[in-house]
């Protein structure tokens, strides 16, 4: 890896990520601080070798890839440019460039800020800042990550007043280079989509509520759908359902920093171009179940999204007659949610065996790489499976959703829904819907 100096000067408009936190310009940019500091770069990666790989993958139970990580070991001690300012605060700047990258992140293997220091992650040249991040983001597991910075040349920068005496401890163990335009940076303008579902702004308003359960869920380098669902307790706990091959290999009980964008939606019924803005990093995986089952997983995130943001928690269904299916809700290609319609019974089927999938053919619309793990909706519009794959592709084919029923039970809390979803042991077997706490009755107009 070639490591270079630069010199860096430009106006950052800053774009938040997490609802903890304010954003706003680094140190260095607000104080025109143009001093250099040190930069690395990765080696050439062959991205039409990926692309082939990927292809190779379309229709398996693998999330969509879009990013390759590098493997590094860079942080305070060994990298980046050290200054003492003249008031006797501290600056730590490195560079990271990957040549061609739609945009990069990194992940912090050691993560530690002292009380009252800041970090900021922006672009060279792209106009884009992540931050601040303070000692709020610090966690017992001592890691940490962000999202995706829009950028081929990222700068991490630390900043410590000189009334701060700790130490803080910052080491990077992963650089992510986005090969593919998964957030569609560098669209000038929403243009021609390219698969056969309806964006949810085509929709009538007859599953508005369940378009604001949806999410666009980043893992890594790759991405998969998921959806927010309600409890029994009603208590709005941040609760998100999606497909085991999505989190594969984290095991329940672990904390990990998956980036979840809510809203993440086109304007138009032919729109490209979704929004971004609205997003938190974190959280914990509960219970899950691989595909010899019924391939869900269900995370807790860290922080709730809040209100004014407009999701909501999407009810579900858990019995095991068939289902009629009303419409399923998905991030295909990472791109703005769409949804697909159909008005048949579902069946059951198996992705190897046990019979705990629901199967169908879609009346209109289909799904595609990135739509795993997203939500299957019954007549009722109560969530009865999420995606784990078939060969719906962009139109036409089967699709197999894991079956609510099937993940309902299971050996132990780790391995079911039932702790999880039903903590007063209720033994209910529908639930409404909710944004506030209280159940929305779907057919009330009142």
């Amino acid at each position: 890896m070639k490591k270079i100096k630069f010199f860096i000067f430009i106006s950052l408009i800053s774009i938040g990520f997490c609802v903890i936190n304010t954003y706003e310009d680094s140190y260095s940019i607000v104080n025109d601080l143009r001093t250099e500091f040190e930069s690395i770069s990765m080696p050439e990666i062959d991205i039409q070798a990926l692309l082939n790989e990927d292809d190779e993958n379309l229709g398996e139970p693998v999330p969509l890839r879009y990013a390759y990580s590098f493997q590094v070991n860079y942080g305070i001690n060994n990298a980046g440019t050290w200054e003492t300012l003249e008031d006797g605060s501290m600056l730590w700047r490195l560079g990271f460039h990957s040549d061609g990258a739609y945009g990069m992140k990194i992940f912090f293997n050691d993560f530690w800020l002292p009380d009252g220091s800041e970090l900021y992650i922006y672009s060279k040249n792209e106009n884009m800042s992540i931050g601040p991040y303070n000692h709020e983001q610090n966690h017992d597991d001592g890691k940490f990550g962000i999202p995706l910075v829009k950028s081929d040349h990222i700068v991490v920068e630390y900043y410590q007043p000189a009334t701060v005496l700790d130490n803080p401890q910052i080491n990077i163990d992963q650089v992510f280079h986005a090969y593919r335009d998964i957030h569609n940076f560098y669209n000038d303008g929403e243009g021609s989509r390219t698969y056969c579902s309806d964006n949810v702004a085509c929709d009538d308003g007859t599953f508005q509520d369940q378009i604001e359960s949806v999410i666009f869920l980043e893992m890594g380098g790759y991405v998969c759908s998921a959806s927010l669902v309600n409890n029994t307790s009603q208590d709005l706990k941040p609760y998100v359902l999606t497909a085991w091959h999505c989190v594969e290999p984290e095991t329940p009980g672990e904390h990990n920093y998956f980036t979840f964008y809510f809203n993440h939606e086109a304007s138009t019924c032919n729109g490209s171009s979704g929004y971004y803005g609205r997003s938190e990093t974190g959280s914990y995986l509960r219970a899950s179940a691989n595909l010899n089952n019924s391939d869900f997983a269900l995370l807790e995130m860290d922080d709730d999204p809040p209100s004014w943001w407009g999701v909501y928690f999407a009810g579900w269904s858990r019995y095991t007659s068939t289902p009629t299916i009303s419409a399923g809700i998905h991030h295909p290609g990472g791109g703005p949610k769409e949804i697909n319609y159909d008005n048949d019974q579902a069946y059951s089927c198996s992705w190897y065996s046990g019979q705990d999938h629901w199967c169908l053919n879609w009346d209109y619309g289909g799904t595609a790489g990135g739509s795993s793990g997203s939500p299957l909706f019954n007549s009722n519009k109560l969530i009865v499976g999420q995606l784990s794959g078939g060969t719906g592709g962009d139109c036409g084919g089967t699709d197999l959703y894991g079956k609510i029923s099937s993940s309902w039970n299971g050996s132990n809390a780790s391995s079911r829904l039932d702790d999880w979803l039903d903590p007063l042991n209720t033994n209910q077997y529908t639930l409404d819907g909710t944004y506030d706490g209280v159940p929305v009755v779907e057919g009330c107009t009142d």
